[in-house]
């Protein structure tokens, strides 16, 4: 009985320490190229994503006039720029002002330093009358021109040369046609333009004032660039 056992023991011999070394170096072996290939995969992923395919192109970010939906977030913001405002005052008068711009005091070489124009218009008259309160550094040779904007066209009146002093006034009455008044009556801002005869040209950016404010009756409105130049009476 034992010798059989004994037999059978020695059918099967136990494995070299050679075979065992080999066996771990292939199957360490096995292991390094797995991570290596899992390594390169994911590095493939990642660069397909990040790099787009030949049909994609790359969009610029938004720039400045570039047109966006309404419902952007920067259209939004946009959409209210610019517009006019209107409301009835205590007297029961429609007031529209437009946007207001920031505007820098003029440098000495122009010479406007101030100006507050205003208009009255009167219809069964068809007159037109302009009233300046201005300020000077010195005494010059102005032009002094205006244009409407409405919905019946636009009002232009031809420009007229004064020589005014440093400080003062200036009133000056137009007679008006029929087509002239409708279109004084139905304008929704006036530009008076002051223009200062001899001065650099980089003045002329101060040249212009925009009266968006309309005040009174529907026969007999005022224009001025803020309410408080048509309560003061200027």
């Amino acid at each position: 009985m034992n010798g059989g056992m004994l037999a059978k023991t020695a059918s099967h011999p136990a494995h070299s320490p050679r075979t065992i070394r080999v066996a771990w170096w292939v199957a360490f072996a096995i292991t390094i190229a797995l991570v290596v290939g899992l390594g390169m995969a994911r590095s493939a992923d990642a660069a397909n994503l990040a790099l787009p395919g030949p049909s994609a192109s790359i969009q610029p970010p938004f720039e400045d006039g570039e047109e966006c939906e309404a419902d952007e977030p920067d259209c939004a913001e946009e959409e209210g720029e610019g517009e006019e405002e209107c409301e009835l005052d205590e007297d029961g008068f429609e007031e529209c002002v437009g946007s207001e711009e920031d505007e820098d005091e003029a440098p000495p070489e122009c010479l406007l330093t101030t100006a507050r124009p205003r208009i009255s218009i009167a219809a069964d008259q068809e007159r037109l009358r302009l009233d300046v309160r201005y300020t000077l550094a010195a005494p010059a040779d102005v032009s002094i021109s205006l244009r409407s904007s409405g919905s019946k066209g636009a009002l232009a009146l031809p420009a007229g040369k004064r020589h005014l002093s440093r400080s003062g006034s200036f009133h000056e009455t137009t007679q008006l046609t029929g087509t002239e008044t409708e279109r004084a009556l139905a304008a929704k801002q006036f530009t008076v333009r002051l223009h200062v005869l001899d001065v650099p040209g980089s003045c002329n950016r101060y040249e212009f004032r925009h009266l968006r404010v309309r005040r009174g009756g529907e026969q007999s409105p005022v224009f001025s660039e803020t309410g408080a130049d048509l309560r003061a009476g200027r």
